[in-house]
């Protein structure tokens, strides 16, 4: 049975619990910017953007389990080996230069992935055009779109061991990329080792053997 950690007196002591909530691309209302504002100065937190999302820092851990179950949402988690939170940009029809829809996309993603468990994290994100302003290529996988659809790439990170994704698809639908998103985590679930990142998985099995598990053949790059 696991024990909550805010019943062991000395970690209750010691440790701070980051209450962050998930926020799905970010997109709030006033409505719930006002609970976390509220939450925050009823346990004497204080409040940080990070990312997508808004952290209120400062909480014990008794103080930040409240927290978490007033704000009535999922959280995020820094050390999880999940799906972690999709980033995308605005996208169609919000951003001049945007070629897709990647707003709607990064919430399909987000809605059916996120939290789901893996060897290790992995990151995805979602650009609507090849100025890539949210940096798929740092990602495990990322996306951009263009007038034909999607580019895809895989293996990046920005983490101790930072990599350059590498672009494995092209012209991909957005209907389409569910699947081969859900493809590469199968993938990932049956190959990798604990900790290991997606693209230290494909650079141990190689990029071949990754395509042919993952990639339909009418999008991958030639």
């Amino acid at each position: 049975m696991k024990i909550p950690l805010a019943t062991i007196p000395i970690l209750n002591k010691k440790v701070k619990f980051p209450v962050t909530p998930h926020i799905p691309g970010g997109l709030t209302t006033a409505a719930q910017l006002r609970l976390i504002a509220d939450i925050a100065d009823k346990y004497n937190g204080s409040l940080k953007i990070v990312g997508n999302t808004i952290t209120i820092i400062g909480l014990n851990l008794v103080d930040g389990e409240k927290a978490m179950t007033e704000l009535g949402c999922q959280g995020e988690s820094f050390i999880a080996k999940q799906v972690r939170a999709v980033n995308f940009c605005p996208g169609k029809p919000d951003c001049p230069r945007a070629l897709q829809d990647s707003t709607a996309l990064g919430l399909a993603l987000d809605k059916e992935f996120f939290g789901q468990e893996l060897p290790s994290k992995l990151r995805i994100g979602v650009s609507g055009c090849p100025n890539c302003c949210i940096e798929p290529f740092v990602k495990d996988i990322g996306m951009y779109g263009t007038a034909k659809g999607y580019t895809l790439a895989v293996g990046g990170n920005s983490g101790f061991s930072a990599q350059i994704a590498t672009t494995v698809a092209e012209n991909v639908p957005a209907d389409e990329i569910a699947s081969i998103v859900n493809s590469i985590l199968i993938y990932f679930r049956q190959h990798g080792k604990n900790k290991e990142r997606l693209g230290q998985v494909i650079e141990r099995l190689g990029w071949d053997h990754f395509s042919q598990e993952t990639l339909p053949e009418e999008y991958r790059k030639k």
